[in-house]
């Protein structure tokens, strides 16, 4: 499974993607993540399933469907 990754370096920065890993599990993506981009003091580091993100950009608004939906 691909799994994205996220961290920020400062509370209160904006948490950017800064790369992917590879895994048989969140578990070990985790520790991958980890290992893998391990060059910062990260405050937040968080690993997403691909499978689970869902594109905003790109995607035309559906017509009568409002902010509280």
């Amino acid at each position: 499974m691909k799994f994205e990754v996220f961290a920020r370096i400062n509370q209160g920065d904006d948490t950017k993607h800064i790369g992917n890993v590879t895994a048989q599990n969140e578990r070990l993506a985790k520790m991958y993540a980890h290992n893998t981009f391990n060059e910062e003091d990260w405050d937040y580091l968080a690993v997403v399933r691909r499978d689970n993100l869902i594109e905003v950009t790109g995607e035309k608004p559906i017509p009568g469907v409002g902010s509280h939906e």
